[in-house]
Formats: structure tokens, C-alpha cells, sequence
């Protein structure tokens, strides 16, 4: 995975005033889905160690292709499982040669029986529109709800163009941009910008519309488009984009998945339906690709050094941004001493 970051502003004796411990008052991780790589990042027969949720994490794809994330260290002597090994379906501990299933079960040991008790910690895990994405739950529940699957290839849409950033910042946070349109003329150069009609919430799911006019060639060539945002909880967001003047859709995805409390991997995604020759459909959607991470290049130096405000001064023209955070206060589950460590045990 190529990774994308950016500088902090003001150098680095502020990189340290501003960290998220500071300035971010959020109650830990919000609960949801998460994504861990795109598909092709994880190969069959091949062992990724990761940081996510604060955690050493192993993502790895067995021989026959599912993909598994489990805890990092081998609960029989503690070897990190970084340079383990893939056997079928079983991944085998490097130090002493235990075998694991993919619910965590040991299934070979040396010696008359295998340990009751020697099970690695499992999380529960999806695989679809070519991501890996892991639940998580503070208090190790079971998924709570599922993301949408999107139309691809077969359905007359190109697959999805991927970047990934490396931001100082939190999910909660970055899928507040969803309904902040204030910032979109100022700090985006958008021409203008407006929110269409209220929030739809229901339970985890958040619906909202706003349209954007570009100007890349002055006021009277201005270019429409809606956006209808979905968020999926706070680590995935579904954007799509009609452009009607040139009868254009476009589907583009925000995932932000946190490494720890501070900081997240951010990965943008742009898929388009086919709309004219192949070349001309992969030239707008290298162009949505394009503008989204120029976006996200101008509002990570914010992210990473703003302070987060419980009580905003909002102004007309902001967006619906109270009715967003009182919606985000579900994903935060009250945790109690035992059950603030991860793992979410899959069945």
C-alpha cells in the first residue's frame, strides 16, 4: 500500500501541541466497519502485519483466497506472527510451528493434545467492490449492521480508483466534511455550494444532498453536480456524484480507518459508470480520482491541527453539522475497564 501524507502546519514544535490527545475530545474509537486493504493488497498464501485500532493486527489470504485479520502475537509463547506462514487454510505460528484456523481455533501442536485454550483473537471480516473491511466493536459485539455492496464491471461501472493518505486526524472528523458545506467555497475554490433538503437518519445509516457549482472557466460555464452522501458509520462514506449537464454518475468513497486515537489511513475511491469509450470513461474517472484527493490535500493540514469544538459557534450556511454529531454519538458505546482492549471474536 502506497501511502500519501502530508506536513503538519507551522512546524514541528506544533506537530506536538496539536496532537489529537490535546485538541480531540472524541471518546476513543467509534464502533463500524472498517477498511483494512483493498483486495489486491493481500495476495493467497501471503502474511501482512498491520497497526489498526490501536492493535498489532495479521491480515493474511489463505490458499483458497478468504481473507482473515487476527491479534498479531501467537498465544502459545508470544512470537509475532508477522513472519508466519500460510499451510492450506492454517497459519502457522514461525516459532514453534502451531497451526490456526481461520476462526482462531489451534489446529496442530506438538505433543498429545492441542491446548484448550490456545485460540487467536479473531475479527470479523467482509470482502467486496475490492476492499477488506474488519469490524469494530469497543466491547467485542457482533456486527451491527452491513455496507452496501456497489455496482461494478458487470453492472456497467468501472472498478474503483484507490489512494491512500496517512492523516494526523479521526473518522469522526473526516466524515464531518459530509455535511460542512461551508468550507467547500473557501477552502476548496468551489464557485458554490448548498445543502438540499434535511438529514434522513435511521440508526446508523445517514443520507443528506448538496450540490456544488464548479467554475473552472468562469461564472457563465459553471458546472452543476449533486452529491447524495451516505454514511455508513464513521469509517465509510458513499458519495454519489450526477453531473446532469453531461449526463454523468459517479460513485466515490471516503473510508477512514483508524491506527490509533490520533491518527488514520484515509483512502479515497472513484468508480464511474461507463459513459462513452473506454479510454474516455477511465479519463473521468481519473479526473474524479484527481479533484477528490486535491480536496483531501487541502483539508488535511486542517484536520491535523484544528481543535475539535463541543460547542461550535455556527453560522447560517454552515450545514446541518449539530444534527451530524448528535447522529455520531451512537458509534461510542460506554466502555467499561475489562472491555476497552479490541478484539471482536468471530464466531
Amino acid at each position: 500500500m502506497h501511502l500519501h501524507s502530508w506536513p503538519v502546519r507551522g512546524g514541528p514544535g506544533a506537530a506536538e501541541e496539536t496532537r489529537l490527545g490535546e485538541h480531540y475530545r472524541f471518546p476513543g474509537i467509534p464502533l463500524g466497519w472498517y477498511t483494512v486493504a483493498t483486495s489486491a493488497e493481500v495476495r493467497p498464501g501471503q502474511v501482512i502485519p498491520v497497526k489498526y485500532f490501536g492493535e498489532e493486527l495479521i491480515l493474511y489470504r489463505t490458499e483458497a483466497g478468504e481473507a482473515h485479520l487476527t491479534g498479531a502475537y501467537c498465544p502459545h509463547m508470544g512470537a509475532h506472527l508477522g513472519e508466519a506462514t500460510i499451510h492450506g487454510e492454517n497459519l502457522q505460528c514461525p516459532f514453534h510451528g502451531f497451526q490456526f484456523a481461520g476462526d482462531g481455533r489451534c489446529v496442530h501442536a506438538y505433543g498429545k493434545s492441542i491446548p484448550r485454550k490456545a485460540k487467536l483473537e479473531t475479527w470479523h471480516v467482509r470482502e467486496q467492490n475490492g476492499y477488506v473491511l474488519a469490524w469494530y466493536h469497543p466491547e467485542g459485539l457482533a456486527p451491527q449492521w452491513e455496507v452496501p455492496v456497489l455496482p461494478g464491471p458487470e453492472e456497467g461501472w468501472t472498478t474503483f480508483r484507490t489512494r491512500a493518505f496517512e492523516v494526523s486526524s479521526h473518522p469522526q472528523e473526516t466524515s464531518e466534511n459530509s455535511v460542512d458545506v461551508g468550507h467547500f467555497v473557501k477552502l476548496h475554490g468551489f464557485g458554490d455550494a448548498w445543502y438540499e433538503g434535511d438529514l434522513d437518519i435511521r440508526g446508523h445509516l445517514l443520507k443528506g444532498a448538496y450540490g456544488i457549482q464548479y467554475q473552472p472557466f468562469g461564472k457563465r460555464l459553471g458546472i452543476k453536480a449533486k452529491f447524495n452522501v451516505e454514511v455508513h458509520g464513521l469509517g465509510y462514506s458513499l458519495v454519489r456524484v450526477t453531473v446532469p449537464r453531461f449526463d454523468a454518475q459517479v460513485n466515490l468513497l471516503v473510508l477512514s480507518t483508524p491506527i490509533d486515537e490520533e491518527n488514520i489511513i484515509l483512502r479515497t475511491a472513484a468508480s464511474v459508470k461507463n459513459w462513452g469509450p473506454s479510454l474516455f470513461t477511465k479519463f473521468v474517472r481519473e479526473a474524479a480520482s484527481f479533484g477528490l484527493n486535491r480536496e483531501v490535500g487541502q483539508d488535511a493540514p486542517v484536520w491535523a491541527t484544528k481543535r475539535y469544538l463541543d460547542k461550535p459557534i455556527l453560522a447560517e450556511g454552515d450545514g446541518p453539522i449539530a444534527e451530524y454529531r448528535r447522529y455520531c454519538k451512537q458509534f461510542y458505546p460506554a466502555q467499561s475497564e475489562a472491555t476497552t482492549k479490541l478484539p471482536v471474536v468471530a464466531a
